[in-house]
């Protein structure tokens, strides 16, 4: 029994040894596989150059110290792409763009700074990942351009100065009922920003070929459709002047010649004082009697307010819409009551706006002795007639008139220097009818005050005298 027992405990311990010595081999060859990879780890984590599988564009720069990539990359490009020239094109004209004349240049420096960080990134585990994963699937980095934005900017400057153009408006010219009128021109427009933006897409992305344009078109002030239309007359107001009176007729047929065939856009306004200008005589008026705090005066531009005046009652009898206007201080005799609009350079103007949806011409003609406007545009079949009704609601008596020495007169001679005229309050009605002369509608348009002028009677000294006790 005891000699079995021997046997078996000296089979035990055989078997225990041959298990350590398994187990020391084992533990020996596990730690040979780790200094194994902790070198070949430790030598990949400390690798100075670029690791396996990193090509930028298209080119293998694995295993390359930066120095000797960035001198690979720019022979590489160098070939391809020194001395570009792009083309940029509008129609049958083009413009060169010099890469060097805009300092484009390739970015390696960034590009390789990204390549180089490749696997350098992170845990040990994760750089290990990296390494191993690019080596497997290699990776391919564009390198980035830039340029100079401002000479860029300064070369379509000097492009948009040869192509822009602003277009040629179409002229209307009525006279007496004849119309002639020149078709429009459409202009061209050069965008800097939005052309910007297409060259720097086309070189960001290396894309060296010939670039148009964007040009745009731009619309003349006033088309060939804005005029065309343009042939009846809307309303037609005539007032008489004395054409002895030569500096003032002459500055009424001026005025005239200014607005005359003077277009208005849809929803325009019109402005009387911008269109006759400057009031002096270096710009041709001359002096006549104009009104001046209730006083008629003399004053360069005389007249004007009689055109002003002819113009306004055209513009109510067109149903135009009036944005400003402001009554002489003292009643006129070449319109009726509350019909006036005075004017003075600078300080008050008349003005009115198109509320039609098509364009209006003013059309004048100034001949001897009377003045006559006309609003000219496109009649429609529901167009009402038009009458203008002014309404005296109050009447102011003048002062006693003011006595002036005067020694040339006689005892018996009185002359009148300064008339004597009524004050007024008027309103004007705009009345409108349909087609069957039914009154359709009443419009309160204004309600003005005229003051009453003072009489100025010149008498001799004695007669003066007399008066005054």
């Amino acid at each position: 029994m005891y000699k079995h027992l021997f046997k078996r405990y000296a089979y035990d311990r055989r078997n225990q040894k041959a298990a350590n010595s398994i187990i020391t081999v084992f533990l020996i060859i596990l730690i040979l596989v780790n200094m194994v990879f902790g070198i070949s780890a430790y030598r990949k984590l400390t690798y100075k150059y670029f690791y396996s599988g990193i090509y930028v564009d298209g080119i293998k720069i694995s295993g390359m110290a930066r120095d000797t990539a960035k001198k690979r990359l720019q022979e590489e490009f160098a070939k391809s792409y020194n001395s570009r020239i792009i083309l940029l094109k509008y129609n049958e004209k083009s413009w060169p763009l010099p890469l060097e004349g805009i300092n484009y240049l390739f970015d390696f420096e960034a590009t390789l700074d990204y390549a180089y960080k490749i696997g350098r990134e992170g845990g040990i585990i994760h750089r290990l990942k990296t390494i191993l994963r690019i080596n497997k699937k290699p990776v391919n980095l564009i390198v980035s351009a830039k340029y100079d934005t401002d000479k860029l900017a300064e070369k379509l400057d000097t492009i948009k100065k040869e192509i822009d153009f602003l277009g040629i408006s179409s002229t209307y010219n009525y006279n007496c009922g004849k119309i002639n009128y020149t078709k429009a021109v459409e202009g061209r427009n050069l965008d800097i920003d939005l052309n910007r933006k297409l060259v720097d897409s086309y070189l960001l992305n290396r894309n060296f070929k010939d670039i148009n344009l964007i040009v745009q078109p731009v619309k003349p002030q006033i088309t060939t459709e804005d005029v065309k239309e343009i042939k009846d007359v809307l309303a037609v107001y005539t007032t008489n002047f004395n054409a002895n009176n030569y500096s003032r007729a002459y500055n009424i047929k001026l005025a005239c010649k200014k607005i005359n065939n003077y277009l208005v856009l849809p929803g325009e306004e019109f402005s009387m004082d911008l269109a006759l200008g400057p009031r002096t005589t270096a710009h041709g008026f001359m002096e006549a009697p104009i009104i001046m705090k209730s006083t008629v005066v003399r004053g360069t531009g005389g007249g004007v307010c009689q055109v002003t005046s002819t113009l306004y009652n055209t513009v109510l009898l067109s149903m135009l819409k009036v944005t400003g206007r402001v009554n002489h201080s003292i009643a006129l005799n070449y319109v009726p009551l509350g019909q006036d609009a005075t004017i003075s350079e600078g300080y008050i103007d008349f003005k009115f706006k198109n509320n039609r949806d098509y364009t209006i011409c003013i059309a004048t003609e100034a001949g001897e002795g009377n003045v006559t406007v006309k609003i000219i545009g496109r009649k429609r079949n529901d167009d009402p007639s038009v009458k203008l009704r002014p309404v005296i609601v109050e009447e102011y008596a003048p002062p006693y008139p003011e006595y002036i020495v005067d020694e040339s007169l006689s005892d018996a001679q009185v002359v009148i220097r300064t008339k004597e005229k009524k004050g007024f309050k008027v309103v004007l009605y705009r009345d409108t009818y349909n087609s069957q002369g039914s009154l359709i509608d009443t419009e309160k348009i204004s309600q003005d005050i005229y003051k009453p002028v003072r009489g100025v009677l010149a008498v001799n000294r004695k007669v003066f005298k007399a008066l005054k006790k």
